[in-house]
């Protein structure tokens, strides 16, 4: 048996099988042995019957055949394994010529293979190094949020101003119809409302308790509902309450009820430990992102279709399940964003390709850095992420493709690590609180687990936006001005932004309704959200 490899262009491999004739005799007689214990034959026990009565049953080329797949399935598996070559899917096997008995017999075997990408002069990457500071107008900053955050609505015996929460009963009326009546609505006065609403805090600006006003505003043109759009809004309003955000003092009063801290020091000393977290965490994200883009568009690729085909099947599952956790089927999003599945599938292209770049360029650094990762590193990732996410699932039952993916990972995740230390000439992580310190990819993947629940539930809530999409260019309610719930928090914990209440009415197409969310102590929580595949 002769094997010559051929790579191609098109990141094939092409084995060319040469056999002679002695080795197919050989093989069809393993053939014919393997078969009598297969069929029965009339007349034999199983095992037993002579290879001319298998013949007769079987024919004789397909006794020849299955010694010829022998042949050719060794080969190729001989070739992967001394050609160090990684198949992306099942081999074709090309005849050259049909088979004759007592001739030699040559093949083809075509199969699409991984190509390593070509690395560029990637020990020139350079950036530069993220600042860490924290200022004190920052800590400061901060404090003024949580300060907001635990302030109350109080009665104000005045007018009603710009960022005042107000008390009405309101209706708005277009022409004949009657868009919103609502009675004892909650929302806060702003002077940046969009929508059909639009317009209308100014007017209830300088309104006292117990006053009524009619006035009138010019709904947008660019308002969804073309009935009401350009349209004039008349509105009858009675003010029921105005109340004022009241602002407590920073003392220690307000340390103690926001957080196991004594006095306002402790709080500041918390504030900016957690914001130089931040900053560190938020650093290494930057730094891994900014180097793996140096990388990959230093390196050269031949990637094959089919990988880019694998990553957006990857995609879509991930978008699937999303959905799924928000009880929506991928028909209900596509149907809600007015997309076929075609073009969503081609959207994730551009995305897929450049996972498929980075894990390739991050592959062949960690070749060209030596890089490895062990059974015991593999075993260790993984039992820690699985109880992580509450199902403390163990290495040894994995079977070996899925070790070697996770192993494969860890290696790339351990060359972006050593592409930062490239890039930074070993100035990153800095020293002073070494003992705090994670790597680039540590970092990601010390987050994930616990993270991924929040990611997913934030894609699930856009699908869910998504969703309503269609169900608002018909309806027939209108949402009337809201207010939200103003959360609290303990310093320097983000807190939780309160959602508007839902109000019914009748009439015109939805809208947004006026509120005001909260905002958190900091934004720690903002690349948390985030959590890679």
């Amino acid at each position: 048996m002769k094997v010559t490899v051929e790579r191609t262009p098109e990141s094939e491999a092409k084995l060319h099988v040469e056999l002679d004739w002695p080795e197919i005799e050989s093989a069809s007689d393993k053939a014919y042995k393997r078969l009598a214990q297969r069929y029965n034959v009339p007349g034999f026990r199983r095992g037993h019957a002579p290879r001319t009565m298998l013949e007769r049953m079987l024919g004789k080329e397909a006794i020849y055949q299955e010694g010829l797949d022998d042949l050719i399935d060794n080969a190729y598996r001989n070739a992967v394994i001394e050609n160090n070559l990684t198949p992306l899917t099942q081999p074709h096997v090309d005849p050259e010529q049909s088979f004759e008995i007592g001739q030699p017999f040559n093949a083809i075997v075509h199969v699409p293979v991984l190509t390593p990408a070509t690395l560029g002069d990637y020990k020139a990457v350079r950036v530069p190094l993220p600042d860490l500071e924290t200022t004190e107008e920052q800590v400061e900053e901060t404090v003024e949020r949580l300060r907001q955050q635990q302030a109350a609505w109080m009665p104000a015996d005045r007018p009603a101003q710009i960022g005042d929460q107000v008390t009405v009963d309101l209706k708005l009326d277009s022409g004949e119809r009657t868009i919103s009546n609502l009675h004892d609505n909650e929302f806060v006065l702003s002077d940046e409302r969009a929508g059909i609403f639009s317009g209308m805090d100014e007017h209830i600006v300088g309104m006292r308790e117990g006053e009524s006003k009619t006035f009138t505003t010019t709904i947008p043109e660019d308002y969804g509902n073309p009935e009401f759009a350009g349209k004039e809004g008349a509105y009858d309003v009675t003010m029921k309450a105005v109340k004022e955000h009241e602002l407590p003092e920073l003392n220690d009063e307000f340390a103690m009820s926001i957080g196991e801290y004594a006095n306002m020091d402790e709080v500041r000393a918390a504030i900016r430990e957690q914001l130089r977290t931040q900053r560190q965490r938020d650093a290494n994200r930057d730094l891994g992102e900014a180097v793996t883009k140096a990388l990959t568009e230093s390196t050269t690729y031949n990637i094959h279709p089919l990988l880019v085909q694998d990553e957006v099947e990857t995609m879509d599952r991930e978008t699937r399940r999303m959905l799924e956790d928000s009880r929506l089927t991928l028909e209900q999003f596509l149907d809600a964003t007015n997309k076929s599945e075609e073009a969503y599938r081609e959207e994730m292209q551009p995305e897929a390709t450049e996972r498929v770049k980075r894990d390739l360029a991050l592959a062949a650094l960690a070749d060209a850095e030596q890089v490895t990762v062990d059974d015991d590193e593999g075993a260790q990732w993984y039992e820690m992420m699985t109880a992580l996410s509450g199902r403390r699932e163990r290495w040894n039952a994995l079977n070996a493709s899925q070790k070697r993916s996770i192993i494969a990972r860890l290696r790339r995740d351990k060359a972006l690590d050593r592409m930062v230390e490239i890039a930074t000439e070993g100035k990153w992580p800095p020293a002073p609180e070494a003992a705090d310190q994670t790597d680039v990819a540590d970092e990601a993947e010390a987050d994930e687990a616990a993270q991924a629940a929040s990611a997913e539930a934030n894609a699930a809530a856009a699908a869910r936006a998504a969703a309503q999409t269609a169900e608002q260019a018909d309806a027939t309610a209108s949402s009337a001005p809201t207010g939200s719930n103003e959360a609290t928090t303990s310093a320097p914990t983000p807190a939780t932004s309160g959602a508007p209440h839902a109000a019914s009415a009748q009439g015109a197409g939805a809208d947004a309704a006026p509120s005001k969310a909260t905002e958190t102590a900091t934004d720690a929580a903002a690349s948390e959200a985030q959590a890679e595949e």
